[in-house]
């Protein structure tokens, strides 16, 4: 599948924040390669790949793999292991009542307000930090046409996910619930 677009800066600035995440973490492309291999087990073996099909879509995706490397603090040997915890991740967290953010889980019941809970409960060192990752939303974050974060609030849906440069964007609004519940019963 193709996707043409143009005169679309998000993806390119998108692209530019997750380069920035894959430089910081290093280890040989790291990053990118758990993504790769991520969004190929999504794809091909669970059938959970697919705005276009109302699955989650491949920002979604690699923001969640983000997330992973974020709270297990780059800690991975391989990607392998990224996909283990990321399967772990999906399978467990309650997707009912809270919505993935990089800084913790923030309940539905909650918003507009995102403030979210601590994602890990041992008070351990998270992989990014606040100054990086408002360096980057500043950097890069776009909003549709040209207007800013205010007056706009996150909307939920049946699968939330944060954007991490635009907290009232939420990434996983392509998710039709029926598909969605389906596919992660029968992924895990």
């Amino acid at each position: 599948m193709v996707d043409i677009s143009f005169n679309q800066l998000g993806g390119l600035c998108t692209l530019c924040f997750l380069e920035e995440v894959d430089n910081l973490i290093n280890h040989n492309h790291l990053f990118k390669r758990s993504i790769i291999l991520i969004k190929a087990w999504c794809y091909y073996e669970s059938r959970i790949l697919g705005a276009h099909h109302g699955l989650i879509s491949t920002y979604a995706l690699e923001t969640l793999v983000l997330y992973i490397f974020h709270v297990f603090n780059n800690s991975f040997v391989g990607p392998l292991e990224v996909l283990y915890r990321f399967l772990e991740f999906v399978s467990n967290f309650d997707w009912e009542n809270f919505c993935v953010n990089l800084w913790g889980p923030v309940p539905v019941s909650s918003l507009p307000d995102v403030t979210a809970e601590p994602p890990r409960k041992d008070s351990g060192e998270l992989l990014l930090n606040k100054v990086f990752l408002d360096a980057c939303s500043s950097l890069y974050a776009v909003f549709p046409g040209g207007q800013d974060n205010q007056g706009q609030t996150f909307v939920s849906k049946h699968f939330n996910v944060i954007d991490p440069l635009r907290v009232s964007n939420n990434l996983g609004c392509s998710v039709s619930k029926g598909i969605f519940f389906l596919k992660f019963i029968l992924s895990s």
